[in-house]
């Protein structure tokens, strides 16, 4: 697992966005044509998901794995009390 991390991570050409991986980026999670990212903590999280960060991790994606979908979490499998409060999901 730390090779496809490192792997992605030298594929973003912003030393921020990579440092941001290489670091706190704890798993990766295939399924068909969906990655999901786990994060270690809610401040990273949330730096890869602003627009900046989100379009270097973007690039560095597709130059990997052509054209995929992906999601942030974070590794403890919990809801960011943020996000309990005001759910990402606005549908419901």
């Amino acid at each position: 697992m730390e090779h496809k991390i490192k792997e992605l991570a030298n594929a973003i050409t912003s030393a921020h966005t990579s440092n941001l991986v290489q670091s706190h980026v704890k798993e990766l999670k295939f399924e068909n044509n969906h990655l999901t990212i786990y994060v270690d903590n809610a401040g990273p999280l949330h730096e890869l998901e602003s627009e900046e960060c989100d379009s270097h991790l973007q690039d560095g994606m597709q130059e990997i794995y052509g054209d995929i979908t992906y999601e942030l979490k974070l590794m403890s499998g919990e809801m960011h009390e943020r996000e309990k409060n005001i759910p990402h999901n606005v549908n419901e």
